[in-house]
């Protein structure tokens, strides 16, 4: 049976779609208004809305960390929302590649090297989602449970709404409590299931990495027929076929740098973006933290700061994987019995080892390489960050 890998993704494609930025292969006119008018209401005018609150807040460090808790990240989603509406292409490209016979394995081996990496992709998806439903319920609903029940005064999930007079705030206060639930739930589907996307693809982009070692180190023993009695060796057809089998690998690890590099240019401005702010909604989480807040607010914020700093952690932790497995093909190769093949076979295996030399790699703004190197210098600058806002405060 034919081995589809894009089903991993399938969930992340229906929230998309719900979110109006995946809109299938023939979307009908119907989704494209829906499409707008969703785009319109819950990311346009919501951050707009929150930028303009800015303006009407008063000049206290505090209250201004606090309303920016959400802001950059609302920036980051924009941009993941701007790379879907116009990368499109790049991403439905990414996707027939997955869908090539090229990515499918041929073996039950490499079969079961696919397998792991869709249920990694899945079992990330569903960690992903639980902690951000669970973080967001704390922070939306919370809130209007205990004003409710103790007659608490009732606070806004994102932001105060501070160019609302006063005089009208009574009247606006349900219906604007209720837009910013539904526009911070919105963005939290934005954050899960673009982020998971990424994920999921850098996943199965190391499986081919993993399939790509394996056929290189066998690439000569295609060619060895096997029976009930010992091997059997025919020169010209054992090197007729090993420079097949090379030529195979060759076509392969080119796809392979294809579809990174797909990868990379759709979500290249959504990387930059991402980690350009990384360090700065670490840092307010952090200072936030310096003050009071109730127990509900402190078990939302935890669980915020733990999915901000697993945006940024996870990526760069799986671009390094790909950086060393694509280095190591260079390696990989020689375990092969390759000395003793044709000078076709060597001229194609030397092509291919220099090529394999420089490592594949995965960066947003031709900045930020998705590698440990990098996050650990996000949360360098988090956290001199953070001091630097705590003497701000002291003075």
């Amino acid at each position: 049976m034919e081995f589809h890998q894009i089903d991993c993704l399938k969930v992340h494609l229906t929230f998309l779609n719900i979110l109006a930025i995946w809109p299938g292969d023939n979307p009908s006119r119907c989704y494209v208004y829906y499409s707008r008018l969703f785009l319109l209401v819950f990311v346009v005018t919501f951050i707009t809305l929150y930028t303009i609150n800015f303006y009407f807040l008063p000049q206290q460090l505090e209250i201004f960390a606090e309303e920016m808790i959400f802001y950059f990240n609302d920036l980051t989603v924009l941009s993941k929302v701007l790379a879907f509406v116009f990368n499109l292409d790049k991403f439905r490209e990414m996707l027939d590649i997955l869908e090539s016979e090229t990515f499918q394995g041929d073996t039950p081996h490499e079969d079961k090297i696919i397998k792991k990496a869709k249920q990694n992709a899945l079992l990330y998806w569903k960690i992903t989602a639980g902690i951000s439903i669970v973080a967001n319920s704390a922070n939306v609903v919370m809130p209007m449970v205990v004003h409710l029940i103790y007659s608490i005064d009732l606070e806004f999930p994102v932001c105060r709404y501070s160019f609302i007079p006063e005089k009208y705030m009574e009247i606006f206060l349900y219906p604007a409590y209720f837009y910013q639930s539904l526009g911070i739930t919105s963005h939290m589907l934005y954050n899960v299931n673009c982020d998971t996307f990424l994920l999921g693809v850098m996943f199965l982009a190391i499986a081919q990495l993993d399939i790509l070692d394996g056929k290189l180190q066998k690439v000569t023993d295609g060619s060895k027929k096997s029976g009930d009695g010992p091997w059997l060796y025919d020169n010209s057809d054992h090197d007729r076929r090993s420079f097949m089998e090379i030529n195979k690998c060759i076509k392969h690890y080119d796809l392979v740098c294809k579809y990174c590099k797909l990868i990379e240019q759709a979500f290249n401005e959504t990387i930059f973006v991402q980690f350009s702010l990384g360090s700065c909604k670490i840092c307010v989480c952090l200072f936030r933290f310096t003050l009071p807040a109730p127990k509900q607010y402190l078990i939302f914020l935890s669980l915020y700061m733990v999915v901000m700093i697993l945006q940024i952690m996870v990526p760069c932790w799986y671009g390094s994987q790909i950086i060393e497995k694509s280095r190591q093909l260079s390696f990989s190769v020689y375990s092969c019995d390759w000395t003793a093949r044709s000078r076709k076979f060597k001229s194609n295996l030397r092509l291919l080892v220099e090529r394999a030399k420089k490592p594949l790699t995965i960066t947003g703004g031709k900045m930020f390489l998705l590698s440990l190197g990098t996050f650990a210098a996000i949360m360098n600058s988090a956290y001199s960050f953070f001091t630097l806002l705590r003497h701000m405060q002291s003075r």
